[in-house]
């Protein structure tokens, strides 16, 4: 189903990433973590660059966010029981993350792709918000989960995208003073994780 264009639109001061539960005790069981992990890291880096916000939650019950992951500028982490990243707690932070007002789109990375992303995406579109799903961002614990878990995202109107696309979507031009910086950050491939087509 064709959406409108303009919705595909990354806009800077009206975008913020959303880091869901990417904590330590769900390492060993996530398909390709580690790659996912690298991207992450490399999205997030040009997302501070560009002064995108950030807000992180974790999992009751399931450790602290990974220590690869530099949160010290990011909103939370914001403890959650439900599923979905959209708590009172989280809501009421995110309507104002953006200079004092809520951001247009939201882009959403982190575990598990079929339960706590396919529930904060449904959230979030429900809400109003253009969600965009960083594909080498997001895994589960097996692939024929997340595929289909992003196959349902896109019905209900997500955009899943990737961690290069969403920052050159933001950047939006090399003339601007944060390119040199991001062009060095990009000149390290993202991994391919293998986990975007069927095996």
């Amino acid at each position: 189903m064709a959406i409108n264009p303009a919705k595909a639109i990354l806009k800077e001061g009206k975008c913020a990433l959303l880091i869901c539960d990417v904590q330590v005790m769900f390492a060993k069981d996530m398909l390709e973590f580690n790659k996912i992990v690298q991207n992450s890291i490399k999205l997030m880096n040009a997302l501070k660059l560009l002064e995108v916000p950030m807000l992180v939650s974790e999992h009751t019950g399931w450790g602290k966010t990974i220590p690869e992951f530099d949160i010290s500028g990011a909103k939370g982490p914001f403890a959650k029981t439900q599923f979905s990243m959209c708590t009172p707690e989280i809501t009421n932070e995110l309507s104002t993350i953006c200079s004092g007002k809520k951001p247009e789109a939201i882009i959403l990375i982190g575990v598990e792709t079929h339960v706590c992303i396919e529930s904060t995406a449904i959230d979030l579109r429900v809400s109003g918000y253009e969600v965009h799903v960083v594909a080498d961002c997001c895994t589960t614990r097996t692939q024929e989960d997340r595929l289909l878990a992003f196959e349902r995202m896109r019905d209900i109107g997500c955009h899943i995208t990737t961690s290069e696309n969403v920052i050159f979507k933001i950047l939006g031009n090399t003339t601007r003073k944060e390119f040199t910086d991001i062009d060095r950050l990009v000149q390290t491939p993202t991994l391919d994780t293998g986990l975007t087509s069927k095996k």
